[in-house]
């Protein structure tokens, strides 16, 4: 049992890890956004990850999609795929602070889906987490902003949602493929979201050429696509096969306060004192999550 404990903390820390990429992910495409259409950029990142994944882990993909049914992986992949598309939009009509919040709580609609899909209990442990988590999510990210519910807010709820699914349902679907085709999975599908939503919109009509070919924005898609897509998707991925989608969920409310602590040297942003009370309320319910053991 300490042995199997200490395993699952080694693998929560990959969420952690994500966590960081994430934050850094967020500052360089608020940089890419104000130059270059969301969808344009989403198509590239996910056309560009797709094809790494195929190069590195072709075999073990095709392998996996010729003999699992779509069905065990599908709702996984559509439902990750759309919320990574989803981000971008809602980032660009909300808040960060209003967006950080809602995003996070695919950390508390999780453990919901588990009981209502798959009949895990939800326990009081659970709820004495939960509780204080949202709590201090809201302290930290809305801080008493959050004071309308428009289409950005929506639009980030609903990328909650379908993260949460994801989750839920990508960890059933590890027990069948491995992490690496199930990444491959999630990327394609936001890769034909996002052409499809370019070519509705009339984004790929639009003069972003001269914008997206520069060295900065190149650089930018390189990293999100090689490391805040392969890379931070796959130790999702990884760290589904061994820890619960609810400690998840929890461990990657670490990434809006990695995201200020990346803004605070990048930008000179601060916290306000709530701001660090919500933070610290955070960091205790992550800690006590990851020291209980769950279904």
């Amino acid at each position: 049992m300490e042995n199997s404990s200490t395993d699952n903390r080694k693998y929560s820390l990959l969420i952690v890890l994500q966590g960081i990429i994430f934050a850094a992910i967020d500052v360089f495409s608020k940089i890419v956004y104000q130059t270059v259409p969301v969808y344009i950029f989403m198509t590239f990142r996910f056309g560009l990850t797709s094809v790494v994944l195929l190069l590195i882990y072709g075999k073990t993909i095709i392998e996996d999609l010729k003999t699992v049914p779509f069905r065990t992986y599908g709702l996984s992949g559509i439902c990750l795929g759309l919320s990574i598309l989803l981000s971008g939009v809602a980032i660009n009509a909300t808040a960060a602070t209003n967006y950080a919040f809602l995003k996070s709580l695919s950390a508390i609609i999780a453990p919901l889906l588990m009981v209502i899909f798959f009949h895990r209990p939800y326990t009081l442990k659970d709820l004495c987490i939960h509780l204080p988590l949202v709590g201090g999510l809201y302290l930290f990210c809305a801080r008493g902003g959050l004071t309308s519910f428009g289409l950005g807010e929506a639009v980030a709820l609903c990328c909650a949602l379908l993260a949460a699914v994801s989750l839920v349902f990508g960890a059933d679907a590890l027990r069948h493929i491995h992490p690496q085709t199930l990444t491959f999975v999630q990327m394609t599908v936001g890769l034909v979201l996002s052409v499809s939503a370019g070519l509705a919109t009339g984004d790929f009509s639009t003069s972003w050429q001269g914008a997206f070919f520069t060295p900065v924005i190149l650089g930018i898609l390189l990293f999100n696509s090689l490391i805040g897509s392969v890379v931070a998707y796959l130790l999702q991925n990884i760290a589904l096969m061994k820890v619960s989608p609810k400690t998840v969920g929890v461990l990657q409310c670490s990434y809006p306060i990695l995201t200020t602590v990346l803004a605070n040297f990048l930008v000179n942003e601060h916290l306000s004192t709530a701001g660090i009370f919500g933070a610290l309320i955070i960091s205790s319910c992550i800690v006590a999550q990851s020291l209980i053991q769950t279904e």
